[in-house]
């Protein structure tokens, strides 16, 4: 009886023996799949293509919304306004502000831009608390990767993070470096959470600058989805807050709206120039636009 029991006390040591290396290859293959620690993760190109399946079905869409600026460098007290969206999926993008007497026009067309503040130009390129619309308007994968692509996320980069108690797609970044541009993906709905755009340092003496788009309140609206709140930090100070209030799906949008040379030719007249404005001459374009905006819209 006592061989008996030793021999299968040796066979099962034979076969544990057996197994191990089994065993360790699957734990290490687990290990290299999950990341940080989460999960598979996808690549970048495969998860744009299922971030834009949730943005894409619908040819057009006006959302109205509420704007509060809450920059204390803008004004003491919050500054609220109403603003109207226009999209022609996947180019075009026209907004519409009002504050008071105040009216600001913003047009993205086909790969050109163009803002009117008051009836006059202003050909200041796009303001950067504009941008939070790419993500919004790209409704197709090779859009989205060019976008990105020309805000400097390296697509080919892809790793796992949470926001909050969401674990989260990170394309451009290895989580949890946040010195380089990089979006946030859900990783069971597949929209935008996150896009922190970092413009580089142009100097040992000269700060990076941080932009921060948070995307939240995520609804499905006929074929579509869209945040029904948006949030714009700069170097981490919440500067804009975005709710929406109505979204139409449905809306017969008129293509003149989006046309860049007819409103050129309106209003080229009262082009404004650099020069027809005092400023200091190290005022950067961050600053620029905090001061129009200030001029433009503060009660």
């Amino acid at each position: 009886m006592k061989a008996v029991g030793e021999h299968i006390v040796r066979q099962l040591r034979q076969g544990l023996l057996a197994i191990f290396p089994c065993l360790a290859a699957i734990i290490c293959l687990g290990g290299a799949l999950a990341g940080p620690a989460y999960g598979y993760v996808l690549p970048g190109p495969q998860i744009l293509d299922l971030m834009s399946d949730k943005i894409s079905g619908i040819k057009t869409l006006r959302v109205d919304q509420r704007v509060t600026v809450v920059d204390p460098t803008v004004s003491a007290e919050p500054v609220t306004f109403q603003e109207t969206l226009n999209y022609i999926f996947p180019d075009r993008f026209r907004s519409d502000s009002v504050h008071q007497e105040s009216r600001r026009i913003h047009v993205v067309s086909r790969g050109q831009s163009l803002t009117v503040v008051d009836g006059t130009i202003r050909d200041d390129g796009q303001a950067h608390y504009d941008q939070y619309k790419d993500l919004l308007l790209y409704n197709s994968a090779y859009l989205l990767q060019k976008a990105l692509y020309n805000n400097r996320i390296d697509v080919g980069i892809t790793s796992l993070g949470r926001l909050g108690d969401q674990v989260v797609f990170v394309i451009g970044a290895r989580y949890p470096d946040e010195a380089v541009s990089q979006v946030w993906v859900d990783q069971e709905r597949f929209v935008p959470l996150r896009w922190l755009n970092v413009r580089q340092s142009g100097g040992a003496d000269i700060p990076e600058d941080h932009w921060d788009f948070v995307y939240s309140h995520w609804q499905k609206v006929d074929g579509t989805h869209y945040p029904f709140k948006i949030e714009t930090f700069h170097n981490q100070q919440l500067i804009r807050r975005i709710e929406v209030t109505k979204v139409d799906t449905g809306a017969a949008i008129d293509s003149e709206l989006f046309n860049i040379a007819r409103l050129r030719s309106d209003y080229e007249h009262q082009v404004a120039h650099p020069d027809d404005k005092p400023s200091p001459s190290d005022m950067d374009e961050v600053q620029r636009t905090i001061e129009d905006f200030k001029k433009k819209f503060e009660p």
